[in-house]
């Protein structure tokens, strides 16, 4: 992918994409808005482990299991900016998502949320294979359990063209403190055939409970696809999986 910053230092010159990407990574951070951190009401972490990655429907391990992690500062104003990392089964078995956004309320009951979000695969797009990392905005409404959110790229994964996910979430507490987490997502790519799959729905249901300060979940996950219409088929990361889940705060 083209260096849209123009970075071309004495490490750079010598075409070593790891490191072009390591600046890149760098970079987004340092544009990070300077009163972040001075601002900031709260600096927080989390850890995960999984029986699976699932992203949008889509297994993103090969149905194994994960290890993800994360930071986020938040301030007062509502802006915070954060960074993500999960294993994966392709592009060096790394991602790695940086982040950046603003959130708030129009009432006690309307919150809202936009954002840039900043998928990265560092060891990516190997020989001809195409770009993997990509740019999404996204942006949410929340009402009484409900959140409806669109994400757009102009540049999907895998440089699939355009692309816009659309889902539609709820949550509602239920006895002995147990949440009940429903979700329906549409995805559309402009390039089908560049992505591997047609455009398609995803949907899950899961429930969670904190035990002695552990995220305890356990979800189903399923899409629209068949196992012909995954990546060329037949293939197993697009059907249903069940997926349990411990995580901590930190």
């Amino acid at each position: 992918m083209v260096d849209a910053f123009g970075w071309g230092g004495p490490y750079l010159s010598y075409g070593d994409d790891k490191m072009k990407k390591l600046y890149r990574m760098m970079l987004f951070c340092s544009l990070l808005p300077s009163g972040m951190l001075t601002l900031a009401t709260e600096v927080s972490s989390n850890l995960t482990l999984a029986s699976d990655y699932v992203y949008r429907g889509i297994s993103q391990t090969d149905e194994e299991a994960t290890i993800q992690g994360g930071f986020d500062v938040a301030g007062e104003s509502g802006l915070y900016a954060g960074v993500w990392a999960s294993n994966v089964d392709f592009d060096g078995s790394i991602e790695i998502d940086f982040y950046v956004g603003y959130g708030g309320s129009f009432t006690e009951e309307v919150e809202y949320d936009i954002g840039l979000l900043r998928y990265e695969y560092p060891d990516d797009a190997q020989g001809d294979a195409p770009e993997s990392s990509f740019n999404e905005l996204y942006t949410s409404l929340s009402f009484k359990g409900f959140t409806l959110g669109f994400a757009y790229s102009s540049d999907f994964f895998a440089e699939s063209d355009k692309a816009l996910y659309t889902s539609l979430d709820y949550e509602v507490s239920l006895p002995k403190e147990v949440t009940l987490s429903l979700h329906y997502g549409n995805q559309s790519i402009d390039d089908n055939a560049q992505f591997g799959t047609p455009d398609y729905v995803d949907y899950s249901i899961g429930i969670s409970r904190s035990i002695e300060g552990i995220g305890v979940s356990l979800f189903l996950h399923d899409t629209d696809l068949s196992g012909q219409d995954c990546f060329g088929g037949p293939d197993d990361t697009c059907v249903a999986r069940v997926v349990f889940g411990l995580s901590k705060s930190l």
